[in-house]
C-alpha cells in the first residue's frame, strides 16, 4: 500500500516566520546540547538560561509579525484557557507566596512551556516544519544515545568530573535521571513513527534510533522512566490497534513475534541463572533495581517516601492556594524538620536535602494549591480529550502515526512526574510542551483555524506607529533577554569566587567575584551565606551577621541556624541565639550532632533562668546519650537553681561517676560537699543557693 503524504495547509513564509521556525529548532537543539564549565552548576542554569533567551526571541519574532502584517492573530484551540489559566495562577501565586523573590525568580520556568505551545500554534502550520521540527528531535534524541552508550563503555571526554556508578551516563544533564527523563519524550515518537512509516530507508534509521535510545535508557537504571515508556508505549498499542484494527496486527505479525520471543528470551535471562545475568552485568543490575525488596530497602524510595510525607504537612497548612510558585525548596527544611521530630519518624526515614519532591503533582499542589493543580489536570485532560477524539478524523496513516507518538510522549512525562521532575528540567520541558503543541497543530489542520483579528481601526494605528512599535519590542526583548541571563551570569561569578577560596586560597579575590555575583543576582542566597562565611572566619562579626541574615531571605541552607545563633550568641542577643539554636538542632542529620548545640541551648535558658526550657532540653539531649556529662552537670545546676536538691545530687553523683578524674567531677564533688553544709546550718525549708563553679 502506497505511503500517504502528510498534507497541512500551505502559507507564504515571511522572514519572521522563518525566524520563529529557528528559534523552535534552536529551543530543541541547543537547551540538552548547552553546558558552561565555568559556572554552578555546568550543565542546569546555562540550559535555564538558553531556553529562555530562545523563546523570548521567538516570541519576540512573532510581534514583529503581527506588526508587520498589522494583523493580530490567535489561533483558537480548547486548550487555550486552561493554558492560560495556569499561567494566571502561577503569576497570582506571587501575590500570597511566602517568599516573593524566590517564587518570581522560578516564574519562567512555569512560564515558558505555555509560551511555546502559543508560539508553536500559531506559527506552524506547514508541513515541512512539522516534519523537521520532529526529524531533529529524534535526530538529536539518537545522537545522545550514541554518547549514552558510550558513557556506559567509559569512553567519554576528558575534561569531565567522573562520576560513579550509574550515574556515569549522563549524557549532557550532570545527572543519570535527567538524562533518562529526557530520553522518555523522543524515544516513544521514534516508536510511533516506526509503526508508522512504510518507507524502508527511514523505516531503518528509526530503529536505529530506537535502539540506541532505547538501551542508553535501559542502562542509565531509572525505574521512573521504564515505568513512562513502559505505560506510554502500551498506550499507544491500544490507539494504533484501535484505529487500524487487525491490519495493523497484520502488518506488523513479524514484529510483535520477535518482540514476544524477546520478552519470552528476557524474562528468561531474569529468572534462570546464567553467566549472562550473573553479578555486574546489566541484567543483574535491572532486576536489583526494579525488584521488591530492593525498592523497599533502598535509599532513593525511602527518601522520596519522605519528601511525599513532609510535602503532605505543607499542603495541609496551604491546601487551597499554596505557598508560592517555587518555594518548595525554600519551605522543604523547616517541614522536615517537623515531620522527622514526629514520633520514631527520624529513625524510620534518612535527611535529604531536597529542592524538589520528586512528584509533580505533590509539588503543584504545595505551591499553587490545589486550585493550580486542578487547572494543570483540567489541561492535560482536555489535551487528551481532543486528542483522542479527533484522531480518528485524520484519515492519513502516517500523520495518525505522528499525532500517536505525540501523544505518547506526552504520556510518559506524566507518568514519570509520579517519581520524578521532568517538568522543571528545561529540555524535557520544551519536548513535553513541544508534543502538545504539535499534536493541536496536527489535530487542528483537519478542521478549520480560527482567527481574531484587530480592528480596521486598530490596524490603521498600528501602521501608524510601525516603527516606534518595531523598537520598542526590540528593546524590550533585549532588557528581558538580559534579565534572564542574570542568574546565570552570577553563577559563573560564583564559580571563580570558589576556585579563589579553593585553589589560590585568596579570600579577598573571593570576595570581589563573590561580590560580583551579587550584583548581577541579588537573590542568590548560598552567595550571601558564603560571603557570611568568609567574613566569620576572618573575626567580622557584625558583618558577617548580616550576609547571614541576607542569606536566610532566599535559602534555607541547612547550616544556616547554627552560624546565626552563634553570632547571635557572641553578640549576646540570647533570644534570638535561642530560636536559631533550636532550628538547628531540628536541621541536624543525626541526633549525635544535636548534643553540642542542646549543650548550647541549654546554657542560654540557664543564664535567661528560664529554668524550665533548660531541663527540657537536658533532658532531651540525655535521652540521646545519657553518659555525656556536660548535661548531667547543666541539670544538676538547674535543679539547684530551682530547689530540687535530691535530683541535684543525684545528678552530680552521675557526673562523677562519668568522669571522676575530670574537672567538672572535682567541682560536683565540692558542690555535693557545700550542699551538705547547707543542710546542716539552714533550715529544711530555705532554698540552698548552687556554690559557683
Amino acid at each position: 500500500m502506497k505511503q500517504e503524504e502528510l498534507t497541512l495547509a500551505k502559507y507564504n513564509q515571511s522572514t519572521y516566520l522563518k525566524a520563529i521556525e529557528t528559534s523552535i529548532i534552536a529551543l530543541v537543539v541547543l537547551v540538552p546540547l548547552v553546558f558552561y564549565p565555568r559556572c554552578i552548576t555546568l550543565f542546569v542554569p546555562p540550559k535555564e538560561a538558553m531556553m529562555q533567551i530562545l523563546l523570548l526571541l521567538a516570541l519576540m519574532f512573532w510581534g514583529l509579525e503581527m506588526i508587520n502584517k498589522e494583523k493580530f492573530k490567535f489561533t483558537s484551540t480548547p486548550l487555550n484557557f486552561p493554558i492560560v489559566s495556569f499561567m494566571a495562577i502561577c503569576v497570582l501565586s506571587l501575590i500570597w507566596s511566602n517568599n516573593f523573590f524566590i517564587s518570581l525568580k522560578e516564574l519562567p520556568l512555569f512560564l515558558a512551556g505555555p509560551l511555546l505551545y502559543f508560539i508553536v500554534v500559531n506559527n506552524l502550520n506547514r508541513e515541512e516544519q512539522v516534519n523537521r521540527i520532529l526529524a531533529i528531535t529524534l535526530i538529536i534524541g539518537g545522537l545522545f544515545g550514541i554518547y549514552g552508550l558510550l558513557q556506559y563503555r567509559g569512553i567519554d571526554f576528558s575534561f569531565w568530573i567522573r562520576n560513579i556508578g550509574r550515574q556515569q551516563v549522563f549524557g549532557l544533564f550532570g545527572n543519570v535521571n535527567f538524562f533518562a527523563e529526557y530520553l522518555i519524550v523522543p524515544l516513544p515518537i521514534a516508536v510511533s513513527l516506526f509503526f508508522a512509516c512504510r518507507n524502508k530507508f527511514k523505516k531503518t534509521l528509526l530503529f536505529l534510533a530506537i535502539l540506541v535510545m532505547g538501551t542508553t535508557l535501559v542502562v542509565t537504571f531509572t525505574r521512573s522512566a521504564y515505568l513512562g515508556c513502559g505505560i506510554s508505549l502500551v498506550f499507544m498499542i491500544i490507539l494504533f490497534i484501535t484505529l487500524q484494527g487487525k491490519s495493523f496486527i497484520a502488518e506488523n505479525k513479524k514484529l510483535f513475534i520477535i518482540i514476544l520471543v524477546a520478552i519470552i528470551i528476557i524474562t528468561l535471562l531474569f529468572v534462570i541463572p546464567t553467566p549472562l545475568n550473573k553479578s555486574g552485568t546489566i541484567i543483574s543490575t535491572i532486576k536489583s533495581r526494579i525488584s521488591l525488596s530492593q525498592m523497599s530497602e533502598s535509599f532513593s524510595i525511602s527518601s522520596r517516601i519522605s519528601n511525599w510525607k513532609f510535602t503532605a504537612l505543607m499542603i495541609k497548612d496551604h491546601p487551597l492556594i499554596g505557598s508560592g510558585i517555587g518555594t518548595y525548596k525554600y519551605n522543604s527544611l523547616r517541614y522536615q524538620a517537623r515531620f522527622l521530630e514526629q514520633g520514631q519518624n527520624r529513625s524510620i526515614y534518612p535527611y535529604v536535602f531536597a529542592d524538589k519532591t520528586h512528584n509533580e503533582y505533590l509539588q503543584l499542589w504545595a505551591e499553587v494549591g490545589i486550585v493550580g493543580l486542578g487547572i494543570f489536570i483540567w489541561l492535560i485532560i482536555s489535551y487528551f480529550n481532543y486528542g483522542l477524539r479527533f484522531i480518528k478524523r485524520v484519515k492519513n496513516r502516517y500523520k495518525q502515526g505522528m499525532i500517536i507518538g505525540l501523544m505518547g510522549a506526552v504520556t510518559a512525562v506524566l507518568i514519570d512526574s509520579i517519581f520524578g521532575f521532568p517538568l522543571h528540567l528545561s529540555a524535557t520541558i520544551i519536548l513535553f510542551w513541544l508534543a502538545i503543541a504539535l499534536t493541536i497543530v496536527m489535530v487542528k489542520s483537519e478542521t478549520d483555524r480560527e482567527e481574531i483579528p484587530t480592528s480596521k481601526k486598530d490596524l490603521n494605528q498600528i501602521s501608524r506607529f510601525q516603527p516606534l512599535l518595531f523598537i520598542i519590542i526590540i528593546f524590550l526583548t533585549t532588557f528581558l533577554c538580559l534579565t534572564v541571563s542574570r542568574p546565570f551570569i552570577a553563577r559563573t561569578y560564583w564559580y571563580y569566587g570558589n576556585k579563589e577560596m579553593e585553589e589560590n586560597k585568596d579570600l579577598n579575590q573571593a570576595i570581589k567575584m563573590y561580590n560580583q555575583a551579587l550584583k548581577w543576582d541579588p537573590y542568590l542566597g548560598e552567595i550571601h551565606y558564603q560571603m557570611g562565611k568568609i567574613l566569620q572566619s576572618k573575626g567580622i562579626n557584625t558583618l558577617a551577621l548580616e550576609y547571614f541574615e541576607k542569606a536566610e531571605r532566599y535559602v534555607d541552607h541547612p547550616d544556616l541556624p547554627k552560624d546565626l545563633a552563634s553570632l547571635y550568641l557572641k553578640q549576646e542577643l540570647l533570644d534570638k541565639a535561642a530560636i536559631k539554636y533550636k532550628q538547628a538542632i531540628s536541621y541536624q542529620k543525626n541526633e549525635k550532632s544535636m548534643l553540642p548545640l542542646y549543650s548550647q541551648l541549654g546554657s542560654i535558658y540557664f543564664h535567661q533562668k528560664k529554668y524550665q526550657q533548660a531541663e527540657a532540653v537536658f533532658r532531651n539531649a540525655l535521652e540521646i546519650d545519657n553518659n555525656f556529662v556536660n548535661f548531667h552537670y547543666g541539670l544538676a545546676s538547674v535543679y539547684l537553681q530551682q530547689n530540687s536538691l535530691e535530683e541535684a545530687l543525684r545528678e552530680l553523683q552521675k557526673v562523677i561517676e562519668l568522669a571522676p578524674d575530670s574537672q567538672m567531677a572535682k567541682n560536683a564533688q565540692e558542690m555535693i560537699q557545700k550542699i551538705a553544709q547547707e543542710k546542716l546550718k539552714a533550715p529544711a525549708t530555705e532554698t540552698v543557693s548552687p556554690p559557683s563553679n
